[in-house]
């Protein structure tokens, strides 16, 4: 009970002072992971437990809700204007990264299982804008590069997701010397999420627009449908076998896809009751409040039980994960496109490592279990942390630094707020 009043007490402070804070480079999950740590401090069992069955429903829950609604807000829609940086950082930037952690890994970590390093790669792949949310909301900074760190970060985490899958399998495999069952077994829950993805995104995106259109359905009510869907299509997807975060992601897609209410209703000459953002506010609202309550568990079960002292190649591996390891990959990714230097600097640091990247590491100590699953907790949890406070105090003056540099149009619109998680 004193946690979760520390947890709404915390909440409350940050709602009432966002503003004054976000000025002094204060974020969110500075706010929450420190009310976690607080709240693990006080005597007595005042934290969240990481092995609650409550703290595992909303962790898979959080995830689920973000990937949906990053997947259906960016994937389809955004692509169609300045695509070739964000395809170059999803399709040769990721994999770079993965590759790089996974490697590196390896080396710092001597006698560390493949397997587990490559979990510990693909779980410190993928980015998250919103705690680098001082650049991607300031109207000085050009939109076209809002947009592709925005993008970038919203499609990341799903790319990752069957990668983190398939090399749990691969770590489960090797501890339990099977012949390859689990990354079998995983290859057919992606497969089978795929799939059901697909059916329900579709099916339920092309009903909501059809609803909408014919004004069969209370306008106040529809933003309702996306959260719905979104876990609506993990916990099926789970009941029938499948990978529940991989459809929750591609469900998202095609949920975007056939329910463009916009295009559609131009081209049938209807009016659209709700725009793409309206019908995604509530959903991307509450996936909001579901994140800040991660990362004040974040805080109370995992970061409190780590004692830095101990882990000097951790250190070590979290500074090279949110500096090398990122942006070498970016500069790659960049060859070709004539940028300037200090355009692809920054994209290099907008790397952040935030909600995916806890929830991939929990999920892991959770499945692979032993030393195994809690050294890939430990070292996500290290790099989290240090990236939270890093690109958290960085971020302000570094969009101040950029806007004199590249300043944009008055007449572009703001990347909001709502748009990122």
């Amino acid at each position: 009970m004193t946690g979760l009043l520390l947890f709404l007490g915390a909440l409350l402070v940050w709602v009432l002072l966002s503003e004054r804070l976000q000025r002094w480079s204060i974020t969110a999950a500075i706010v929450l992971t420190g009310a976690g740590l607080f709240a693990a401090w006080l005597p007595g069992d005042t934290g969240a437990r990481i092995d609650a069955e409550w703290v595992r429903v909303l962790i898979e829950a959080t995830l689920a809700v973000v990937l949906f609604v990053d997947a259906s807000a960016i994937a389809v829609r955004w692509f169609q204007g300045e695509w070739r940086y964000p395809a170059r950082l999803l399709g040769i930037g990721f994999p770079l990264t993965f590759v790089l952690g996974t490697v590196v890994a390896l080396v710092l970590f001597g006698g560390l299982n493949p397997w587990v390093a490559a979990v510990i790669g693909a779980a410190l792949a993928p980015t998250d804008a919103a705690l680098g949310l001082a650049i991607i909301d300031n109207e000085r900074i050009p939109l076209n590069f809002r947009r592709v760190i925005n993008v970038e970060s919203g499609l990341n985490d799903g790319l990752a997701t069957p990668v983190v899958a398939f090399c749990i399998a691969g770590a489960l495999a090797d501890v339990d010397h099977s012949t390859g069952r689990p990354v079998t077994s995983a290859l057919v829950q992606i497969g089978i999420g795929v799939a059901a993805g697909v059916v329900i995104g579709a099916g339920t995106g092309f009903l909501t627009r059809v609803a909408s259109s014919a004004r069969l359905a209370e306008p106040l009510l529809v933003p309702v449908v996306p959260l719905a869907v979104a876990l609506g299509s993990y916990v099926a997807t789970v009941g029938l076998g499948g990978n529940g975060f991989v459809a929750a992601f591609v469900s998202g897609v095609a949920f975007g896809a056939a329910n463009d209410v916009e295009r559609h209703a131009a081209r049938e000459h209807r009016h659209a009751p709700l725009s793409d953002r309206e019908l995604l506010t509530f959903t991307r609202r509450t996936a909001q409040l579901m994140a800040l309550a991660v990362w004040f568990v974040f805080g109370a079960s995992v970061l409190s039980r780590i004692d830095l002292q101990t882990v000097p190649r951790v250190l070590l591996y979290a500074v090279l994960s949110l500096t090398v390891l990122r942006m070498l990959p970016v500069a790659l990714a960049a060859l070709g496109l004539k940028l300037p230097w200090d355009t692809v600097l920054l994209a290099g640091w907008l790397g952040p490592r935030g909600l995916a990247s806890i929830i991939f590491a929990l999920l892991a100590a959770e499945e692979i279990g032993g030393p195994d699953g809690d050294f890939v907790l430990e070292v996500v949890a290290v790099t989290v942390a240090l990236s939270v406070v890093a690109h958290g105090i960085t971020a302000g003056p570094l969009a101040d630094w950029y806007a004199a540099r590249h300043p944009a149009s008055d007449a572009s619109p703001a990347v909001r707020d709502d748009e990122t998680i």
